[in-house]
């Protein structure tokens, strides 16, 4: 939908490409505005729109109908079922169930729809009901800090909707530990130590202006922000940093934004100005630094930085940006793969590679694996010559990272490493620890980090661009359960072409078989010459790598997020090779799991003391790792021709749940020599057959 005014057209120079930009790249056709390689809208692109429209002053004229778009679209909780993220798990669509209440996004649309001159009132309630959200455990932080940027947001709500807050001098009060002696903010109390961080800063100088905080070390406050200012004219996110040390238009716009605040400016205002127009591209948007992808948030703290500075008119005298040179990489004797991270490392492995063959999953990342596990499911394999690669993806679920001034982390040292590689986390380390240990184990061994999730974005934005700069994060999770990350944590978006977005398994529960809904929803394609372990860090190095998604959560269509414009395409033009779903080249979801268990198969459940076993586990309706009901009967099982009869076993978990079902057929003295298996299924929803038969040769 259009939502630009007519005359815009008629106008010239860097307003106009701004606005071909906006109309040309970002405008859906669902009412709002979304990333330019994304089919649909989302609430921060629409936002930044909205403020770069306010800000030029080219808000369009019919302003209710965007502002009920943005009013109806949170991505947690939007009440407009007509979109397809929102589809498919009820209100929150492919954003998924979260722990964490990201008042940013309620701002977001506070914000916007002021702009848009519109009634806010509906948030009312919302809002007046915020509490702390310290101790919170979607948190991930070892101390019960809360996030001070999210802790922000009640009080900058409350006066955008002319609320009082209530206990407003306990939140002055959290406002004062958290502050340094030289003004600046931070997440953790400033007893703790660690400096501010610029981000936290603004937004705290934010929240104190609207509770009517006394002004304190102003002059201290002015200094340390002008501190952050850097000599190409950018800031970065406090003065000499040790972790993330670059410039940022994120932060440099925080640092105009907070001086002006404080009645001040930056030191050097002509360089400021020069870096912000570096941002500028023949697109006509502006990307986070100087030569990186246009993003409609990058636009956003653009223009805004530079209407602060009452300086657009600077974008008239600037020469016009030179059009970026996308990389062409040669793909000749490339082929696309598919690997699932965090994928099962314990439970049968012969139902790991059956999976991995009739789904084609090329590398199969395993999460908590038994000792032996590994080698036992690559010795199937490869005697089965069935082409998956087991490697290490697991999660240190209790280790924490410690980041001065922000306290101590986890969930987000998730890491990837070739099979047999030993990797040691301490309990917990400061980040120069971590760095001269753990990281240098992975990356001596050509490994590296997956960060899972952090719901603090002046955090999560430091560590990131630390891995950029130096090493870290090979990868950023996108898809994640029935979750999409990047739907509530948005700011992941600003990395897509400088990091690669991968899908995350987070396997549950000790079986693969049960995990069968997630391993058919979404997995990562990746370009290589070949499948093997090191292709696959090749292709991360160089983002030639997309995390898709194709299931009912996104309404049966296909999502595909990260990698860069010719990874993307190439990957598109070859979907067939790895499409999973409705492929007739390719294998579709097993029916049923039929497996020889002999005594030596010390990871198979039900394996017998002598003799063999048969083990069929049907297919089941279920969540994670609790099976809610069959969807596929055992209807008949023989052996050589006769008819046998099997055993169910059903194993509940502490709720109750059914946590496993099987049938087993057991038999001491099987005469030497080969058998056929045929098993008869029948699809419970449709009642189709489906005969399925295994062959095995008994030796003893």
């Amino acid at each position: 939908m259009n939502f630009l005014p007519l005359h815009v057209f008629s106008q010239s120079g860097w307003k106009k490409e701004l606005l071909n930009y906006i109309e040309g790249k970002l405008s859906k056709p669902d009412g709002g505005y979304g990333w330019e390689d994304q089919y649909d809208s989302h609430l921060t692109p629409t936002f930044a729109v909205t403020g770069i429209l306010y800000d030029i002053n080219e808000l369009p004229a019919n302003k209710s109908q965007l502002a009920e778009f943005i009013r109806t679209h949170h991505p947690q909780k939007g009440t407009n079922t007509t979109t397809s993220y929102y589809l498919g798990n009820g209100p929150r669509g492919e954003a998924g169930p979260s722990g964490s209440n990201m008042r940013n996004l309620i701002y977001e649309q506070i914000q916007a729809i002021l702009w848009l001159g519109g009634n806010v009132s509906s948030f009312n309630e919302d809002v007046k009901s915020w509490k702390s959200q310290a101790g919170v455990l979607a948190n991930y932080e070892g101390h019960g800090y809360g996030g001070l940027f999210q802790e922000t947001m009640t009080p900058v709500c409350s006066k955008l909707l002319g609320l009082p807050m209530q206990n407003s001098a306990a939140f002055l009060q959290y406002l004062e530990h958290c502050r340094r002696s030289n003004g600046s903010f931070n997440n953790a109390p400033a007893s703790t130590g660690g400096d501010g961080n610029i981000l936290n800063t603004y937004w705290s100088l934010y929240a104190q202006n609207t509770l009517s905080g006394s002004k304190t070390l102003t002059a201290e406050t002015i200094a340390w922000l002008q501190a952050c200012q850097l000599k190409n004219g950018g800031f970065t996110h406090q003065p000499n940093p040790k972790i993330g040390v670059n410039d940022d238009v994120i932060y440099t716009w925080a640092g105009i934004k907070a001086l002006q605040m404080l009645a001040a400016k930056p030191k050097n205002i002509q360089a400021v100005i020069g870096y912000l127009l570096s941002l500028h591209n023949a697109d006509g948007g502006f990307g986070d630094r100087p030569g990186l992808h246009s993003t409609p948030v990058a636009s956003y703290y653009a223009i805004d930085a530079l209407k602060t500075l009452n300086a657009l008119s600077a974008l008239d005298r600037s020469p016009k940006p030179k059009a970026r040179i996308e990389a062409q990489p040669d793909f000749t004797g490339y082929k696309t793969y598919t690997v699932q991270f965090q994928a099962h490392g314990q439970g049968s492995p012969q139902e790991a590679v059956m999976l991995a063959d009739s789904l084609k999953i090329h590398l199969w990342g395993v999460k908590y694996a038994a000792k032996g596990w590994v080698d036992a499911a690559q010795k199937i394999a490869d005697e089965k010559k069935v082409p998956v690669t087991f490697f290490i993806s697991d999660e240190p679920h209790d280790n924490l990272l410690a980041v001065p001034g922000m306290g101590s982390f986890d969930h987000i040292l998730d890491y990837i490493a070739p099979a047999k590689t030993p990797v040691h986390f301490p309990d917990s380390s400061t980040f120069d620890e971590f760095k001269n240990t753990t990281l240098k184990e992975l990356k001596d061994a050509r490994g590296g980090l997956i960060l899972q999730v952090s719901n603090n974005e002046p955090l999560a934005r430091m560590l990131i661009d630390e891995s950029i700069n130096n090493f870290g994060y090979l990868a950023l999770s996108t898809v994640h359960f029935g979750q999409n990350f990047m739907f509530w944590l948005p700011y992941l978006a600003q990395y897509s072409y400088r990091l690669p977005l991968v899908s995350l398994q987070d396997a549950h529960g000790t079986e693969s078989w049960w995990w069968s809904n997630e391993l058919v929803s979404h997995r990562t394609v990746f370009i290589a010459k070949a499948p093997t372990y090191g292709g696959m860090i090749t292709a991360l190095k160089n983002n030639w790598v997309t995390a898709v998604r194709h299931d009912s959560v996104s309404n049966d269509k296909t999502r595909m997020l990260g990698g860069t414009i010719a990874a993307r395409a190439f990957i598109t033009k070859n979907q067939n090779s790895w499409q999973w779903w409705d492929n007739k080249d390719m294998a579709l979801r097993p029916w049923a799991a039929v497996t020889v268990l002999t005594p030596g198969d010390q990871f198979e459940v039900g394996h017998p003391d002598k003799g063999m076993a048969i083990r069929i586990r049907c297919w089941w309706n279920s969540t994670r790792q609790s099976l809610k009901s069959p969807a596929v009967a055992l209807q008949k099982l023989e052996m050589d021709g006769k008819s046998i009869e099997a055993k169910l076993v059903t194993l509940k978990a502490r709720n109750g749940d059914t946590s496993d079902a099987y049938y087993l057929y057991s038999v001491e003295d099987l005469p030497k020599g080969n058998h056929v298996i045929t098993v008869t299924l029948r699809n419970i929803a449709d009642g189709t057959v489906k005969i399925v038969s295994k062959s095995f040769k008994q030796d003893e």
